[in-house]
């Protein structure tokens, strides 16, 4: 039997809003279970999900048809990503203090417990500038434990540099294991 686990997250027009469960899914020989658990939903009418291969389920409990092709582009999987380096983007290894720069609202990541981990244990932290946008990355590995707690706490991209040219030294890397950024966009205006 296989099991796996990921948040569910309510989304308000094709933008991630919070988190307001999990879901759980168990695959076995000839069969799949979906468990879902959630807080805070108003009234569920329905259910729509779309498998890898771009096929797409709905189940509704209600006399309504929902709006399948509408909602099936408005939801993008957060995953992992094979990142080149787009010409023009700038890289930056930085410490905890140097976020200060960000807007003040964004001041509280700070304190944010999953940066504080990959900090502590990789001693620095992935300012990134491309096409306008800025994202801070925090240094960790792809595991699947590791991924849950990224999204929990806001940093649901995990980005394997392809190319960069920062320098690491030994102790802010890991050369074993499957190594990268958890990164989180953050908002200029």
């Amino acid at each position: 039997m296989e099991k796996s686990s990921q948040y569910l997250y309510e989304y308000q027009n094709g933008k991630r809003m919070r988190n307001i469960g999990l879901l759980q899914v168990e695959n076995q020989m000839d069969k799949s279970t979906l468990k879902i658990y959630a807080k805070q939903m108003d009234v569920v009418k329905g259910i729509l999900f779309q498998k890898g291969n771009g096929e797409t389920y709905l189940g509704c409990w209600e006399e309504q048809v929902l709006p399948v092709e509408k909602e099936t582009d408005l939801v993008r999987q957060e995953a992992i990503e094979e990142y080149v380096v787009p010409s023009g983007a700038i890289y930056e290894k930085i410490q905890r203090q140097d976020l200060s720069r960000l807007p003040r609202r964004e001041w509280k990541l700070a304190n944010n417990s999953f940066l504080l981990h990959g900090f502590s244990n990789y001693h620095h932290l992935l300012y990134i500038e491309e096409n306008g946008n800025i994202w801070i990355g925090v240094p960790g590995i792809y595991h699947e434990k590791e991924q849950m707690a990224a999204i929990a706490f806001g940093f649901g991209t995990f980005r394997r540099m392809i190319d960069v040219e920062i320098e690491l030294k030994e102790e802010e890397k890991n050369t074993v294991e499957d190594f990268g950024y958890w990164c989180r966009q953050i908002l200029v205006s």
